[in-house]
Formats: C-alpha cells, sequence, structure tokens
C-alpha cells in the first residue's frame, strides 16, 4: 500500500471494502478492493488468487481495468480504475424505471 494514498471508503461487502485512492507515482486515482484473507480456508485463499489472475487477464472496453494486485498484513489487495460515474446499479436505480436507449445499452 505504500504506492497509494488512502481518499476515502468508497463501499463494503461481506468479503471486503472498496477504497479510492491516489497513486504516489502517477497521481492517478483507482479503486482498491481490499479482501481479508487471513481466516479464509487455503482452498478459498486460493480460489481468490485465481480471480485475481481472471481479471488480469481480462482486456475489454466494458469491463474496469485491472491494474496490479499484492496481499499484505492478511489481506488481498486488487487495484482497478476509479469510473468517477459510479457503478451500474446507481446508473440504473438513477433511470427510476425508464428505460436505457438501445445505443446505452
Amino acid at each position: 500500500m505504500e504506492k497509494y494514498v488512502r481518499v476515502q471508503k468508497i463501499g463494503e461487502g461481506s468479503f471486503g471494502k472498496a477504497i479510492l485512492v491516489k497513486s504516489k507515482e502517477d497521481g492517478r486515482q483507482y479503486v482498491i478492493k481490499e479482501i481479508n484473507i487471513s481466516r479464509m480456508s487455503s482452498k478459498e485463499r486460493e480460489e481468490s488468487r485465481r480471480e485475481v489472475a481472471v481479471l488480469a487477464n481480462m482486456k475489454h472496453p466494458n469491463v474496469v481495468q485491472y491494474r496490479e494486485s499484492f496481499e499484505e498484513n492478511g489481506s488481498l489487495y486488487i487495484v482497478m480504475d476509479y469510473c468517477e460515474g459510479g457503478d451500474l446499479f446507481k446508473r440504473i436505480n438513477a433511470q427510476k424505471g425508464i428505460l436505457f436507449q438501445e445505443d446505452q445499452v
């Protein structure tokens, strides 16, 4: 985590939390998913690492870009691009039942 400065927590789920950070190297903002793996079984930890490997190989304009991952102090950290517009769930809720235009979909 020494390469990043924490800005704020932006989400939390059953497996961990999402933290907005700023890179000390390039000044850009990223999201780090912090997952506590210290209480997981060895099988669950290995599954988490496999998921990271899948993310690392995904390259698509409609999928948030993976940047790097690392483990420190019993946690797995996954660094992803920050999407300033929010997530899809929030965007759908903001529509208040109005359907998206086909070109937006």
